[in-house]
C-alpha cells in the first residue's frame, strides 16, 4: 500500500532572519485507512486554516504557512507581513 504524509507548518522570521516555528501538523495516510485523497484534502485543510489565521494578526513580522510532503517538496507555501526596518547605528556609537 502507499503512503504519504504531509508536514504543515507555520512559522515567524524576526529582523535578524532567524525563524521559530509557531504550529506544526502531520497528517499521515495510514490514520486515514491509506486514503491518499483525504489525507491530502486534509492538510490542506488545515494550510487555508492557519494562512487565512495569520492574515488577521499583526503583520509587522513575516509570517509562513508551509505544506510539504514527506520527501521535502514544498507542496504550497504562502506568507504575509514584512520585516521591521532595522535602524542604521549612529555614528560614534559603540566606539
Amino acid at each position: 500500500m502507499q503512503r504519504v504524509i504531509y508536514e504543515v507548518y507555520a512559522k515567524v522570521v524576526d529582523a535578524n532572519g532567524s525563524y521559530n516555528t509557531l504550529s506544526s501538523d502531520v497528517f499521515d495516510s495510514k490514520s486515514y485507512g491509506g486514503d491518499l485523497e483525504k489525507t491530502r484534502i486534509r492538510a490542506e485543510g488545515k494550510f487555508y486554516e492557519v494562512f487565512g489565521a495569520m492574515c488577521k494578526v499583526d503583520t509587522r513580522q513575516v509570517q509562513s504557512v508551509i505544506m510539504m510532503d514527506c520527501y521535502g517538496n514544498v507542496i504550497y507555501q504562502r506568507s504575509v507581513g514584512q520585516l521591521a526596518e532595522v535602524e542604521p547605528p549612529v555614528e560614534g556609537e559603540g566606539e
